[in-house]
């Protein structure tokens, strides 16, 4: 009888599940796991600024994959968020590669799409193609594996996690109706190319309410069954530049906050479940951000203080003169980047909240997607007023070499707007790569600075192929766009002609959202309008294949779009880029040679200790003998944690680790083979009261071999009632 109740309740459920998932529209999974690189001396991937190496970590960096199934046609499409600067082609093919093996015959490169942050604080050395090496020193094997095998282990545990789903899709903005008190009209972005921005028509300018877009596109997974919330994804356009190149910790910059407070908000704590962990998981991306920054104060000259928000971003010295160094923009909280990153992150997690909170209407139905590649270096197109159109071999100006006011390149020699610019630099990069003048007729009015068409060892500098992808989720259209980053009104364009090419054949509603989804299909720079191009700001001159690049990758995602709205494919999507493989490329990074403990001393000692008592807001450091981390990089674990005794006095409780927001891990070499690893955790204000300690984990490679090794601090007293001595964060150290 037991056993005939037992097979009745499995066949009830069995047939519950059954009936559930044909009344979904989607079968859905979730997934999430560590994709972070080398924590030590590797150049980090963004600003290109070889000073800028990674020194710790003070968030760790995830890939969060949502995988949608069509339950009739058992159609799926898979978007994977991940904390990284760019899909570039080594991600995409080495993903590709992993899924095809491991998932034979479900997942390729055509039914997924990587989406990343766009985080400026990742290691580096995750492109194939040498302009984006050159920072690096070459390719960096750890960075791009971390983030294949992570970004491999979300899918699978996605796929695993597949079931009957309710999704809906959302839309509001990240303003003061979703944020109250936000203050406008830069509530969480602003416009870093606004002299740009108004060469677009005054007539197209006038549609919009502002040179940026407020808008948030959200979707809602909920468990079809238990009605319990199992994801989130969302794109608002904005950098994720919060953090400087002053700074050396990973971090997912605001994207990644927003994400992690999301998650935190519906999982619960750390103390009672690890953040990075699951299982519900929020995933924050990036739309059309070319010209769009975090920092919401905007630009001003170091030195007097004044704006510098002109067409050139350049402030001036006693001499006359100009320094782009000099010119920077800052965010909410001025120089505290670490605060201005999270009220920026805090703001699209509340939006998203909000937003997420209130959609209820269904993301509409079925599942399609198209890929296609393209030799951008010639494609040759007509505009919708006839006028005909061509690409040119990609070229970068001398306003690339100025960089942004998020991150001066520091090479004063150059400027914004092409001007002022350095005649000798300008020679000595015609010299190494040639521009004929036919490039730079194709190319004009972009001053070449470096012809990176021609530019092949020790292999291509830049990519010519390039791959475009449009996937259809019911209602939402995300268009993969490999040019880079499209500027504001780039993205709108865009958007428009994919939309109208779907709705006139009726394949998709009125209310249809259209997602730019930028640095998503590989990466080659920014993509301008051709009237914001002529204006030759950063992101003008950093548009690789000339002043139609624009309208060529809008001619193309067009067609692709008028070829799902047919269900037909009327051209050969052609083959993927070839890139260089792992052999032929430069390493940029050596092995770690050996660590080696103080003298006198052993692994895990503590250099400094912590005070005995704190409370709650103040900060608690330690410093211990540790040693290299790239010996393990301990994705999907931790270097450094905080451990709370439990009420017996005997058992120990992990309430904080890498992962989170308030705990700081910092490697330095001491010598030639020693390393001190500093814990930092501030305190929060909610701190349970009780004793804790500050725990180092890692590994050593002593006496050529690797090691565990391990060290924490003594216990100290954390409660509301003020000690003598204030323990802030000036006095939070004893030596």
């Amino acid at each position: 009888p037991n056993n005939n109740r037992a097979l009745m309740r499995a066949s009830f459920a069995f047939a519950l599940t059954w009936i559930i998932s044909c009344s979904a529209e989607f079968l859905a999974g979730v997934g999430i796991a560590d994709v972070t690189g080398p924590a030590a001396e590797v150049v980090m991937m963004g600003y290109a600024d070889q000073d800028q190496r990674v020194t710790g970590i003070h968030m760790r960096l995830h890939a969060r994959a949502f995988i949608f199934v069509h339950p009739e046609s058992d159609k799926r499409m898979v978007y994977v968020a991940v904390d990284t600067w760019a899909a570039t082609e080594s991600l995409i093919q080495g993903l590709e590669r992993r899924l095809l093996g491991e998932l034979p015959g479900l997942y390729s490169r055509h039914n997924v799409i990587i989406g990343p942050s766009h985080t400026h604080m990742g290691p580096a050395g995750i492109s194939p193609y040498y302009l984006y090496q050159i920072s690096s020193f070459g390719y960096v094997k750890q960075s791009t594996k971390a983030l294949i095998d992570g970004m491999t282990e979300a899918v699978k545990m996605a796929h695993n996690n597949i079931r009957p789903a309710t999704v809906t899709l959302g839309h509001g903005f990240v303003d003061n109706t979703t944020v109250p008190g936000c203050p406008m009209p830069h509530c969480a972005s602003r416009n870093r190319s606004p002299t740009a921005y108004l060469e677009n028509p005054a007539e197209e300018r006038a549609k919009y309410s502002s040179n940026l877009d407020y808008d948030m596109d959200l979707i809602k997974i909920v468990d079809a069954k238990s009605g319990e919330p199992m994801g989130t994804m969302n794109w608002f356009s904005v950098h994720a530049t919060s953090m400087k190149s002053t700074s050396g910790l990973i971090s997912g910059d605001n994207k990644g906050y927003a994400e992690y407070a999301f998650e935190k908000a519906i999982n619960g704590p750390s103390s009672v479940r690890p953040a990075g962990r699951g299982p519900f998981v929020a995933g924050f991306g990036a739309g059309a951000a070319g010209d769009i920054s975090p920092n919401t104060e905007g630009s001003w000259c170091e030195v007097t203080g004044k704006s510098c928000e002109t067409a050139q971003s350049v402030c001036y010295d006693h001499h006359g003169k100009p320094k782009n160094s000099h010119c920077l923009a800052w965010g909410p909280a001025g120089q505290n980047i670490i605060e201005s990153t999270k009220i920026i992150g805090e703001r699209q997690y509340l939006a998203a909240r909000h937003i997420f909170d209130k959609t209820n209407q269904s993301i509409g139905h079925g599942i399609d997607f198209r890929t296609r590649y393209v030799d951008m270096t010639q494609y040759s197109f007509k505009y919708e007023d006839g006028r005909g159109g061509r690409t040119c071999p990609p070229a970068m100006s001398t306003t690339f070499a100025a960089g942004t006011t998020d991150g001066p390149s520091h090479v004063d020699e150059f400027g914004q707007n092409m001007t002022p610019t350095n005649g000798f630099l300008r020679f000595l990069g015609h010299l190494i790569s040639l521009p004929p003048e036919e490039a730079k007729r194709c190319h004009a009015p972009k001053d070449i600075l470096l012809y990176t068409g021609r530019m092949k060892t020790p292999y291509d500098y830049m990519p010519s192929k390039m791959a475009f992808q449009l996937l259809r989720l019911g209602n939402l259209i995300i268009a993969g766009v490999p040019g880079g980053e499209f500027t504001t009104m780039a993205g709108r364009r865009t958007a428009k002609v994919i939309k109208k090419a779907l709705l006139d054949k009726g394949v998709v509603s009125a209310d249809t959202r259209v997602v730019i989804n930028n640095c998503a299909s590989g990466y080659a720079g920014y993509v301008t309008t051709i009237e914001e191009y002529q204006h030759q700001r950063y992101e003008g001159g950093s548009t690789a294949y000339g002043p139609h690049t624009h309208g060529a990758m809008t001619n193309i995602l067009r067609e692709m779009a008028e070829e799902m709205a047919e269900g037909k494919v009327y051209r050969w999507p052609g083959a993927q880029p070839r890139i260089p493989t792992e052999q032929q490329m430069m390493e940029g990074q050596t092995d770690v040679v050996a660590d080696d403990p103080p003298i006198g001393g052993k692994f895990g000692d503590v250099k400094s200790d912590v005070w005995p008592h704190y409370y709650p807001g103040a900060t608690a450091q330690a410093v211990i003998w540790g040693a290299h981390p790239r010996n393990n990089l301990r994705r999907n674990s931790s270097f450094v944690s905080v451990w709370r005794l439990k009420e017996d006095g005997k058992t120990w409780h992990m309430v904080a680790d890498d992962n989170d927001w308030e705990l700081r891990f910092e490697w330095k070499r001491v010598g030639i083979s020693a390393s001190t690893v500093t814990i930092t955790w501030d305190i929060p204000e909610d701190c349970p009261e009780g004793s804790y300690s500050l725990q180092y984990n890692g590994e050593a490679k002593h006496l050529s071999r690797i090691i565990k090794i391990s060290g924490h601090s003594r216990t100290f007293l954390v409660s509301k009632t003020r000690p003598g001595r204030p323990y802030d964060s000036e006095s939070s150290v004893s030596e």
